[in-house]
């Protein structure tokens, strides 16, 4: 014999599936509240806007899938068992979260102030260059930014169609030019690349 309450779960199950609002509502003022007490639990060192962010993505989800539930049993069980794995979800996030913040931190702290400060005078010298070559006449330019990108004045004659002594005579112009506009570091520097 079919009890009151299962003639109403079947009903409700009816109405939810077809997508009524005042279904969903039910379910929703059912279940989300729980859902938000049970994902705290689970989440106990996060804050309160996790478990709640979970408990409503699971009842999201719910609502899009609410065709696919053959009883109102099976809607329960897949609430709960949906915001424990999603909590999991967010357990492991952060772990890995953690991990990386830990690493970037033991890498950060490997620096010390003077190896900072010696990368932060690296990084302005180069500025420095960088600006210092970009004001150059057009070829002198062009060769000092493949010069210092690597390559060989070989290489840079034959990809511009130009002899390798006029690759030479333009570095021997743009390092003329440079060493009036360059610190003594900018001249090191360019010296190092070229």
């Amino acid at each position: 014999m079919t009890s009151r309450h299962e003639i109403e779960e079947k009903a409700l199950l009816t109405r939810f599936q077809s997508g009524d609002r005042i279904a969903m509502n039910l379910i929703f003022q059912l279940y989300h509240p729980a859902l938000i007490f049970f994902a705290n639990r689970l989440l106990i060192n996060f804050d309160q806007a996790n478990a709640q962010e979970v408990a409503m993505d699971v009842m999201l989800k719910t609502f899009e899938l609410r065709e696919d539930f053959t009883s109102y049993a099976s809607i329960k069980a897949f609430l709960y068992i949906s915001t424990k794995n999603k909590c999991l979800d967010v357990i492991e996030k952060e772990k890995v979260r953690l991990k990386r913040l830990e690493k970037l931190t033991n890498e950060f702290e490997e620096y010390d102030e003077e190896n900072i400060l010696s990368k932060i005078i690296h990084t302005e010298v180069l500025r420095e260059l960088s600006e210092s070559i970009d004001i150059l006449p057009e070829q002198c330019r062009n060769i000092m930014q493949k010069l210092m990108g690597g390559a060989t004045p070989r290489e840079i004659s034959e990809e511009l169609n130009i002899s390798v002594s006029t690759v030479n005579s333009q570095k021997a112009r743009a390092i003329s030019i440079l060493k009036k506009t360059l610190s003594n570091k900018g001249m090191v520097l360019l010296l190092f690349y070229i």
